[in-house]
């Protein structure tokens, strides 16, 4: 089996995912001695970005990193026509903010392996939550990026050894019988607060990963609020800092955020599972 091209790829609305993903990247450029494939990055936040997908081969490795919503998988990009894997192989990366993944890893290999994809196990990270900053506070940090790193040369290693050895890629056996937990939906969306301080960039528009933001309104209409995960990517990217929320959805999202808080405090591991 011979691995020529390795994608980093990443859903990233806040950046904790992209740093995990870098980290990532940073041991797959490294290489090894006798063993240095191509390294590439592909942001799919976008639903542009997402109906420009690479062309994958059999010859390719799909590092998929992206956060968990409600312990899913990002429904964003759940309908995604142009991602093609063609006997690609991957890896899940599923990125949380230190609460918990319950579906959201097999949820996005289930997904990988429909479109064409070989899927050989998984790595499981923690970033700063972004709805609570003081969940996973600062993560990845200095020491994760290192596990990361790390992690990523390991993974070089056993594709060295497949190649040389002349061994096929082993998927996982992830569980796609046990029904995935109901989505979970945002009560509370960012929107505009003072429409008379907006410049009408359009950055919110084209940064939203559902594309639902209204170009006239810059809201999310009714019809389209269940498409909102709330990923705040929109309110990370208004430069004149106006998306948010009321002060009374804002009390009732800190209410809520503080007992998720309260009862995940102790710091988790990162772990990785492959198949070979």
């Amino acid at each position: 089996m011979d691995i020529n091209r390795i994608i980093c790829a990443y859903f990233s609305p806040t950046g904790g995912t992209k740093r995990v993903a870098m980290a990532l990247q940073n041991g797959f450029l490294q290489g090894l001695p006798h063993y240095k494939p191509q390294v590439l990055t592909y942001n799919y936040l976008t639903p542009e970005r997402r109906a420009k997908a690479p062309v994958f081969s059999a010859h390719d490795l799909l590092v998929l990193a992206s956060p968990v919503y409600y312990g899913r998988m990002p429904w964003a990009f759940a309908q995604w026509p142009e991602l093609q894997g063609n006997g690609a192989r991957a890896i899940v990366v599923s990125v949380y903010g230190n609460r918990a993944i319950e579906d959201g890893t097999r949820e996005t290999a289930a997904f990988l392996q429909a479109h064409g994809f070989k899927v050989g196990g998984y790595i499981e990270a923690i970033a700063e939550h972004s709805l609570e900053r003081r969940l996973a506070s600062g993560r990845p940090d200095a020491n994760d990026k290192a596990q990361l790193t790390s992690k990523a040369q390991e993974i070089l290693k056993l594709l060295c050894k497949l190649q040389e050895q002349h061994e096929e890629w082993a998927e996982y056996d992830f569980d796609f019988n046990t029904p995935y937990k109901a989505a979970g939906r945002a009560a509370i969306i960012p929107h505009p607060l003072d429409t008379a301080k907006c410049d009408s960039c359009q950055r919110c528009i084209k940064m939203c990963p559902c594309g639902i933001i209204d170009p006239e309104t810059f809201t999310v209409k009714d019809e389209d609020r269940e498409q909102c995960m709330n990923c705040t990517a929109c309110m990370k990217v208004c430069l004149s800092g106006i998306r948010g929320y009321t002060s009374e959805e804002e009390q009732a999202l800190r209410s809520k955020m503080t007992m998720i808080y309260e009862a995940n405090q102790k710091p988790k591991s990162i772990a990785m599972v492959l198949a070979s």
